[in-house]
């Protein structure tokens, strides 16, 4: 479908959304190469055309995922947003083949997934502890930047008909989250929500400097809420939300450090939704236009935290295309099965909130999925 197309198609979602009962937003959570399983859960609601995608928000994979599914449809439909996301992923494990700190395929045989202990990560641990990013790359040359605008017509994002995003990136001199909507997007925004402090100088931005919104939001969610009409949202949860095991290794412990880092922002973004759904229940704010919101949410997520913590967090800077086809295949399953439960109470309003478990309940601009 051509843009003349993808604009019809958008004015006339604008019309009916507010009579959409399939209607659903989108977060999207960053975790490197693991994104490529919200590729595969975004692949699979395209293939189901069921829903209406009344905005997306991200952060880092997750705010890349949700510009790339944003372009494609703007472009060709449901159909134009899975071949965007499935082209780019293909180019990003392209380019990840020819960085030279690779793990080794007798290394991959012998470790599996889980690669903390390969050399090629113990040598990058060792020289992000001695070097900074403006040491070892003093030109800040980033190869994503050249992938993101192949694959994102960025002024077509600022159009009226294009999907509503919000984007999340941390303000270094603050560090408070800042919410980046359609008109303010750019390449630089997307590197910027992206931006891991030890690999990447930080992104200059027109109000200061920025790095990884997973610092601060992780995606943002109040954001959605507020910028979206849609009375179901889908989480895509990269982070396991558990892990049983106690770390004793160095590797293991950073690991988990840096898991309780980046799940704290959406824990702490879910429980401020629960306590403002309690308040304006008990305050009698429910008759407000804030707790018929609140009233009428309900919060799904997806997640897989047992592939998650096989796979450990060093494959997240590793986008071989045999992790990435694997995550996108796991991806699309978890979506199936999601689609499968949900599918006869979608919409329908639900009882008390169930946070911090597998299924969270909550009792613009539209992209029909069609």
């Amino acid at each position: 479908m051509g843009s003349a197309s993808a604009r019809r198609t958008g004015a006339s979602t604008l019309l009916g959304r507010k009579k959409d009962p399939r209607r659903l937003a989108l977060a999207l959570q960053g975790g490197g190469a693991h994104g490529a399983f919200t590729w595969g859960v975004l692949d699979r609601l395209l293939e189901n055309n069921s829903r209406t995608v009344d905005a997306i928000s991200g952060t880092s994979a997750g705010a890349i995922n949700a510009a790339i599914f944003a372009a494609g449809y703007l472009d060709g439909g449901a159909s134009g947003a899975r071949d965007r996301l499935m082209r780019f992923w293909h180019k990003l494990a392209d380019l990840a083949r020819l960085n030279p700190m690779q793990p080794t395929p007798f290394e991959i045989m012998a470790l599996g997934r889980n690669i903390e202990l390969s050399f090629a990560h113990v040598l990058r641990d060792v020289m992000v502890q001695m070097f900074s990013p403006y040491q070892l790359n003093p030109l800040d040359l980033n190869p994503l930047r050249d992938l993101l605008v192949r694959f994102i017509d960025f002024k077509r994002l600022q159009q009226d008909d294009a999907p509503r995003l919000f984007i999340a990136a941390t303000n270094v001199e603050t560090g408070e989250p800042r919410i980046f909507s359609n008109a303010e997007i750019s390449p630089e925004v997307l590197l910027a929500s992206a931006c891991l402090p030890a690999l990447h100088q930080a992104v200059r931005l027109p109000d200061g400097y920025y790095w990884d919104g997973g610092f601060t939001a992780n995606p943002p969610l109040l954001a959605l809420i507020e910028g979206s009409v849609a009375d179901d949202i889908l989480i895509v949860r990269l982070n396991p939300q558990s892990e049983k095991s106690l770390p004793v290794t160095a590797p293991g412990i950073q690991s988990r450090v840096n898991r309780i880092v980046f799940d704290a922002p959406l824990k702490r973004e879910l429980e401020m939704i629960e306590r403002l759904r309690h308040m304006s229940h008990e305050g009698g704010a429910a008759r407000t236009a804030l707790g018929r919101r609140l009233a009428a949410l309900t919060l799904h997520t997806i997640s897989e935290d047992d592939v998650m913590n096989e796979l450990g967090p060093a494959s997240k800077l590793h986008p071989n295309w045999e992790l990435v086809r694997y995550l996108r295949d796991v991806g699309r399953d978890a979506c199936a099965r999601w689609l499968a439960e949900t599918a006869p109470t979608a919409g329908a309003k639900t009882q008390a909130p169930l946070l911090l478990t597998r299924e969270f309940e909550l009792g613009g601009r539209g992209v029909a999925i069609a």
